[in-house]
């Protein structure tokens, strides 16, 4: 069988989302999973915080997945986040993708069995039907409701009907309701015996292997109401033999939700516990790692210089990635302060045809001091000095205050007689302004490949004369951090 016949999404994902392209290293932490899921059926939180890559792995699950000859289903439930029922859009997404295992033709002497098997499949989806048609109605009689909004269709439903003053009439209404809450039970015993047997005759009729691997996506981003429904759903009607769910979320998200709808003093934890039968931590990835995967692109900036690191630019994601670490800021922050970054160099790559020499160490610097709250009063004439941690492991042959406060000595000023440039001491009569790295010797200042930083600061005091170039001071860069700093 072809595997885009028991994984619908196989052929779409394959060259995208396998392990080859991962550059989060989780190769092998991903077939670990993949045989923890297939070992038999539970429902299994994967929780993973705010940008640590959870749909991307879950992606490679698939497809990790649907080699090893398993049937699996992806739903992002966010996709459907404005719909009302939620075990309509899972019943769908199950049942269209699972059909595509049925409508293969069955091996030589299977042909019985695959009927058999089709016949079942459309029982399913009648039991389906009957629990959508009174899913509303039913969560009225249950100890706790299939869905939260179960209860407020009831209500509706009975405001909604006209003339319901007598005894007679009133007890005819809720005896029809109790009927089909009965029937609604009777289908969710059905279906779950249903969805055992189908995933017992895939394996007999196709040789695939059990369990059918359901990948629940983006859970944490639903409405709150919406995402404890989603919850509810998974298991009463689907929790069964045959079928493993990995339901991928931002489980301290996920607790603020219930919280939301039961309160604050609510315990959450044990509440999620209900739900899920083991719980999975996608493992941090270093943040070097999480950089790069990110495939940050300076190459397309053709009109800006971007100093210090203007050999290989990845040096600016060493750097970066070690001031995040040292100052402790979480993946949400560092998107919104990558995302500013970007944002500045954009503006001014857009805006003009003319160079601009940009140091990408200085910029970043002040857009975490900004997003930290911890800003420096600095002006062009001002001393280097810092309220962050940059008082890291060395990523140059020099420690990294030292190579932080060069940069920013290239971009202040100072007045004095003696003036270094280029290696070559110059002495004037009477003061002058220059650059403040020009003030001292910095030949000896070197990158950690070797490069040394002397010479960049060369070229980047060349720049500044140029008519060519608008070389960047202190107060350019506030101007733009302070613009960028209203986007959250």
């Amino acid at each position: 069988m072809d595997i885009s016949n028991h994984a619908s999404k196989f052929n779409q994902w394959k060259d995208t989302y396998n392990w080859d392209t991962c550059k989060t290293n989780r190769k092998e932490f991903g077939q670990f999973i993949a045989q923890f899921l297939t070992s038999e059926s539970r429902v299994i939180n994967l929780n993973g915080i705010y940008g640590s890559g959870k749909t991307e792995f879950i992606r490679r699950l698939y497809t990790e997945l649907a080699k090893r000859n398993h049937p699996v289903v992806y739903i992002d439930v966010w996709e459907s986040d404005f719909s009302n029922n939620p075990l309509a859009v899972i019943c769908s997404e199950l049942l269209e993708q699972v059909e595509y295992v049925f409508k293969e033709k069955a091996p030589n002497g299977k042909a019985k069995d695959r009927k058999g098997a089709v016949a079942k499949f459309n029982d399913l989806k009648s039991k389906l039907g009957i629990c959508l048609k009174y899913f509303d109605a039913a969560a009225a009689f249950t100890d706790e409701p299939l869905v939260l909004a179960g209860t407020k269709a009831v209500t509706k439903i009975v405001e909604a009907t006209p003339n319901l003053t007598s005894k007679t009439q009133l007890q005819k209404f809720t005896e029809e309701i109790q009927k089909n809450h009965i029937a609604s039970i009777s289908a969710v015993k059905d279906i779950k015996n249903h969805i055992t047997y189908l995933s017992e005759l895939i394996e007999i009729i196709y040789e695939l292997n059990i369990p059918i691997v359901i990948l629940i996506d983006e859970l944490d981003r639903c409405r709150p109401n919406y995402a404890v429904e989603v919850l509810e759903v998974i298991k009463h009607f689907f929790e069964t033999k045959g079928c493993t769910f990995l339901v991928a979320t931002n489980t301290e998200v996920l607790e603020h939700s219930v919280k939301s709808i039961y309160g604050s003093g609510f315990d959450a934890k044990l509440y999620l516990r209900r739900f899920f039968d083991r719980k999975i931590t996608l493992p941090p990835i270093p943040l070097v790692d999480y950089l790069l995967a990110k495939d940050l692109d300076f190459s397309k900036y053709k009109n800006l210089l971007l100093y210090p690191f203007t050999d290989n630019q990845r040096g600016n994601i060493n750097f970066f990635a070690n001031l995040f670490e040292s100052n402790e800021i979480e993946l949400r922050g560092i998107e919104q302060i990558l995302n500013r970054f970007f944002t500045s160099l954009d503006y001014v790559s857009a805006r003009t045809a003319v160079c601009h020499l940009i140091n990408t160490v200085v910029l970043i610097i002040g857009l975490i001091e900004q997003h930290l709250d911890k800003q420096e009063n600095r002006k062009n004439i001002s001393h280097a000095s810092f309220s962050i941690k940059i008082q890291g492991a060395s990523i140059i042959g020099s420690p990294l205050k030292a190579f932080v406060d060069s940069m920013f000595e290239c971009v202040t000023i100072t007045n004095g007689k003696k003036c270094f440039a280029g290696g070559v001491l110059t002495t004037y009569p009477e003061q002058r302004v220059m650059l403040r790295i020009q003030s001292r010797s910095y030949s000896e200042v070197k990158l950690d490949n070797g490069t040394n930083i002397g010479k960049l600061i060369s070229e980047m005091i060349n720049h500044k004369d140029s008519e060519s170039c608008n070389y960047w001071m202190w107060e350019d860069y506030q101007k733009i951090i302070d613009l960028s700093g209203h986007i959250e």
